[in-house]
């Protein structure tokens, strides 16, 4: 009897193969850059009318360099199509496929806009098998709002280099446009480099932004020269690494009048024994400088402040509720943390807030806090403030002008070059900064208040090993609830909860004993709204100006904000499990309204209690709270 072997039946292994050679032919169907390939067809079909005008104009910016027909390549365009839907195989498998995806997603757009968006595609197959100025000819026109993947793998003196290519001038584009001499060692060189390295990112990189900034200063011949120069220096810059300093600075040559070397190297920080003599002389300076009166009251100020044991704090005046928070958090098992994402998105339905900082802004701020860790802390609160500022910038630039985007990169936008950068690329350019970048970064920027600066970048150095490890979702929902907590008597009683109430179960932060009973069974209440409640504290009401007067009055020394925490956490979470959208978010702020209220009922008379409730009373009727009091005057 032969012997029976056991494992996977022939069927089931046929089908778990036909799987997987499915799943494979799927990820190469378009070729090497099947990714890239699919984000291009998916963003040229989002284009607005005017986002074609920009890549049509840009179109026939590089043709007068290229000297290409556009009208030309517009008609060929049918000439593609019969190859595509013909089968004798005159275009490969990946690009006849790429162009039946393209020319499906844009059928409804004019020729000349498909036209384009086939000679971008077509390039983008073949990426790593067409020259760099090849490339660049057929894609520049895309760069600026379909970004190809690269540019956010360069280091900063390559981007500081594409930096003074877009700043460029007419004269400077004639000087670069002479004709190139090289000397033949230093050629000779680069040429093996570029044979061993056959795909050089930098000059790929630069080929784009020459074609798609030269050309608006000088056209024809002159602009092709000036536009094969600059594309020799993107090559320079990518072999730099094996060519010896005389050989760089033989070949950089034909550069150095318009873009000089000095510009764009490294910044190398100052030798230890000129720090060393700078501090001495300001030492010097201070100790010889006579001393500034100082008042017996401003002096008795300053001792309390410095004998103040929370100003030494590293999380500010919130230091131990940070501290919890961060031990906390850490300790979260994975059925707390699926509970923390739920209640994020729950919370997110009526505060709108999905997507509002986005994990790329997060991550540049991580990756700040990284990079300056060698730093001081007065540096370390400059630089992350010019990240946040510039990474934000970066997130939301499609909305934004040029001015306004350059007015919010500030110090980076001479540094690297954001135009061409999305913001989940961003935190890879923040982490390549050395410390020569971010002192002047830091130098950049007017003087930030440090008090407040600081305790974020204290509990971002204490999260860092734990955030770096952890999902883009847990690293955002941690760093908001922490953000909060560190700035919680900054914010509003409702933004707080916004960013906090995810972790409210998992680490609460308001202590029961420091609320009255009245407000407790109030947040209790609001725990077990139904629908038909928060539909009636969504309805729209007034409040008139002198009840107004009275309830600011009454809370003015912020005694009843506790209260109104616990309140607006209940709310966040309760009342989108029952409505969501607009409606939503106007029964949380009419509950939290009722938290500010019963929160300074001591201070109210009966009758000014009552009239303050009415909005929340058909929903939580006062007497249910046992808050009825009489009045004190």
């Amino acid at each position: 009897m032969p012997t029976k072997v056991f494992g996977m039946a022939p069927a089931t292994h046929g089908l778990l193969g036909r799987i997987l050679r499915a799943n494979d032919d799927a990820s190469r169907r378009f070729g090497e850059n099947t990714a890239e390939v699919d984000a291009f067809i998916h963003a040229a079909a989002q284009l607005t009318p005017w986002q074609w005008r920009q890549i049509l104009t840009a179109r026939r910016l590089v043709s007068t360099v290229t000297k290409e027909d556009v009208v030309e390549a517009t008609e060929s365009l049918r000439a593609v199509q019969d190859a595509i839907r013909s089968t004798d195989r005159r275009l490969s498998e990946p690009m006849s496929k790429a162009g039946e995806s393209l020319f499906e997603a844009l059928d409804k757009r004019s020729d000349d806009k498909v036209a384009t968006a086939w000679q971008a595609l077509s390039a983008l197959v073949l990426r790593e098998h067409l020259s760099p100025l090849k490339f660049g000819a057929h894609y520049a026109p895309f760069i600026t709002l379909i970004p190809v993947a690269g540019f956010d793998a360069l280091d900063p003196t390559t981007m500081r280099f594409l930096t003074a290519v877009q700043a460029l001038t007419k004269e400077k584009c004639e000087l670069l446009a002479g004709r190139l001499r090289l000397d033949a060692e230093s050629s000779r060189a680069l040429l093996q480099v570029v044979a061993k390295t056959r795909y050089l990112k930098p000059e790929e990189a630069a080929a784009l932004i020459a074609l798609r900034t030269i050309p608006t200063q000088l056209t024809g011949d002159l602009g092709w020269a000036a536009v094969k120069t600059v594309v020799h220096g993107g090559r320079v810059l990518g072999a730099r690494a094996e060519l010896s300093k005389d050989q760089t600075a033989i070949l950089w040559a034909p550069l150095e009048a318009a873009i000089p070397w000095a510009a764009i190297e490294e910044h190398v920080p100052k030798p230890v024994r000129a720090r060393v003599r700078a501090a001495v002389d300001r030492a010097t300076a201070a100790i010889t400088r006579p001393p500034t009166p100082v008042s017996a009251a401003d002096a008795t100020r300053a001792q309390s402040k410095r004998s103040t044991p929370g100003a030494r704090a590293p999380y500010g005046p919130n230091n131990a509720e940070v501290a919890t928070f961060i031990k906390g958090v850490v300790g979260l098992t994975p059925i707390q943390w699926l509970r923390v994402l739920d209640r994020r998105q729950l919370v997110a339905t009526v505060t709108r807030q999905t997507g509002a900082e986005p994990a790329g802004v997060v991550r540049s701020l991580l990756a700040a806090i990284k990079g300056t860790k060698e730093l001081d802390t007065f540096t370390r609160c400059r630089g992350f403030a010019a990240v946040e500022r510039a990474a934000v910038t970066v997130a939301a630039k499609a909305d934004l002008t040029y001015d306004e985007s350059m007015r919010g990169y500030g110090a980076f936008g001479e540094i690297v070059q954001l135009d061409y950068v999305d913001v989940d690329a961003f935190p890879k350019l923040v982490a390549a900064l050395n410390n020569g970048d971010w002192v002047k970064i830091a130098e950049s920027i007017p003087a930030v208040n440090q008090d407040v600066v600081a305790p974020l970048v204290n509990a971002g150095t204490a999260l860092l090993d734990f955030l770096e490890l952890r999902s883009d979702d847990e690293a955002v929902a941690a760093w908001q609830a922490a953000s909060a907590l560190v700035r919680r008597q900054h914010l509003a009683p409702i933004k707080f909860a916004a960013s906090y109430a995810p972790f409210a179960s998992a680490i609460p932060v308001t202590n029961p004993r420091s609320l009255g009973a009245p407000v407790l069974r109030y947040v209790s209440a609001i725990g077990r709204l139904s629908a038909n409640q928060c539909a009636l504290l969504a309805r729209p009401w007034q409040m008139a100006d002198d009840v107004s007067s009275v309830l600011s009055k009454a809370t003015a020394d912020g005694a009843s904000r506790t209260a109104e925490e616990a309140a607006a956490l209940a709310a966040v979470v309760t009342v989108p499990m029952r409505v969501s959208g607009g409606e939503g978010w106007a029964a949380a702020k009419t509950a939290v309204f009722g938290g500010r209220v019963i929160g300074s009922r001591t201070r109210l008379s009966l009758e000014q209690l009552e009239v303050l409730w009415r909005p929340i009373q058909p929903a939580i009727p006062l007497a249910s709270l046992g808050a009825i009091v009489k009045s004190k005057r």
